[in-house]
């Protein structure tokens, strides 16, 4: 694993950073999560993107509030049936989800469900 920052924290933007990989642990947990629940079909169909703002004053040390300010989970499936099954898993995802903590730290979170536009050929 590469872990870098960006020019502007000292890093050569090699790699993801490491709230990028602090992310992916979640992300990879849900989906993993989600299969042991039952819901394989739904887990290979379904995207999930994991976004999240951090606290600079707190990891610069000028700051005391929470580190990860907003975490957001986007989740986004083909059709109602996967949304309305999805949204019926989640309260029993978040429970079993490893690195559920991180999400719970942050001051605000958000788990969210969509559906995919589907779009024809040439358009």
């Amino acid at each position: 694993m590469t872990i870098d920052e960006a020019p502007r924290y000292g890093g050569h933007d090699s790699g993801a950073n490491p709230v990028e990989h602090m992310l992916a642990g979640p992300a990879a947990a849900s989906l993993v999560v989600l299969r042991l629940l039952g819901e394989v079909a739904l887990a290979e169909s379904a995207t999930l993107t994991v976004s999240a703002s951090v606290n600079v004053g707190r990891v610069m040390g000028t700051d005391d509030g929470a580190a990860i300010e907003m975490i957001r989970l986007d989740w986004h499936v083909a059709n109602a049936e996967h949304a309305e099954r999805l949204r019926a898993a989640l309260p029993h995802l978040a429970r079993r989800r490893p690195g559920q903590a991180l999400i719970d730290a942050a001051s605000i979170s958000t788990e969210g469900v969509s559906i995919r536009e589907l779009t024809t050929a040439g358009e």
